[in-house]
């Protein structure tokens, strides 16, 4: 764990251009950057810290999925601005804004002026309970105690002393432990969320039986599917369509237990007309088949 004295801690200064030079293009992106990497050493986990660092981009930086598809991506702004644009949804992150993204999310990331991040991905099968499954934004402030445990995390994969991969698993819960006490929690009441998401939360739980639609939730709440969706990335930490598949897994799995119906009975009247399917989405929620969950 790490420990570190609020009143103690002062924004960090600016520090000299380091790093390598990734062939030479990296003081082209870049007035600083610092980068350590990680591994797994076959420690037992499902996951592990890949790699860490701090970047001062320079002006026109453009980012992208292209560069870190396979990992769980995670961005600190500590300044400037930039613009996230993800399947039609483009937000604007400032200092203080945390932004995390999902592996294989096809996304553009660019800033006109030019931003300063701290960065972190993780590879492996992430928690679930700390890593949505769509891309997420939170505003949490300027925090230098983030920036602190961001930064010890970096440190830690440059030198690589012995322990350091069980290190980078401490650091990586200690920021997310952070991140939890500056956003107020991961799940956050009903009551705090927009009106229209609250709407859409009643809309897609009372027709979890039927099958996902955009356009009608959106209908229903009186806003456009874009818009929707950027709501519930920003306040719920998922899609409106998993978040409806999740309605649905969390009713079938009641019938599993409470009324010990059968499967393919149970996927009626979930909505879903192939049982195949229905086990196998079944499965992706709570990692068994619906047999095994109600044999359980």
């Amino acid at each position: 764990m790490i420990y570190v004295d609020e009143t103690m801690i002062e924004r960090l200064t600016y520090r000299p251009v380091a790093g390598g030079t990734k062939d030479g293009a990296r003081p082209f992106r870049y007035d600083y950057w610092r980068t350590g990497y990680g591994s797994s050493l076959s420690q037992g986990f499902d996951f592990f810290l890949s790699q860490a660092g701090e970047y001062h981009c320079k002006a026109g930086y453009v980012s992208g999925e292209y560069e870190f598809t396979p990992r769980y991506q995670f961005f600190y702004h500590i300044d400037g601005q930039a613009l996230f644009e993800c399947r039609g949804v483009l937000v604007e992150l400032t200092e203080g804004d945390l932004l995390m993204i999902p592996p294989s999310t096809v996304y553009n990331y660019t800033s006109r002026h030019g931003v300063k991040y701290h960065w972190f991905a993780l590879e492996g099968e992430c928690p679930k309970a700390l890593c949505p499954d769509d891309w997420r934004l939170l505003h949490l402030g300027y925090d230098a105690v983030l920036e602190s445990i961001l930064v010890a995390m970096r440190e830690n994969l440059i030198l690589c002393k012995p322990g350091y991969a069980l290190r980078a698993l401490a650091h990586f819960f200690e920021a997310m432990a952070r991140i939890e006490e500056l956003s107020g929690s991961f799940d956050q009441p009903e009551s705090a969320y927009p009106e229209a998401v609250r709407n859409a939360l009643v809309y897609l739980r009372e027709h979890y039986d039927m099958p996902f639609d955009a356009e009608k939730t959106a209908a229903a709440v009186g806003i456009s599917k874009s818009h929707l969706r950027a709501l519930f990335n920003k306040w719920v930490g998922e899609s409106p369509q998993h978040y409806h598949t999740r309605c649905r897994i969390d009713h079938a799995k009641r019938l599993l237990r409470e009324q010990g119906l059968l499967v393919f009975e149970v996927a009626y009247h979930v909505g879903y007309n192939d049982a195949r399917y229905f086990a196998r989405v079944f499965k992706k929620f709570t990692g068994q088949t619906p047999s095994e969950y109600a044999n359980a």
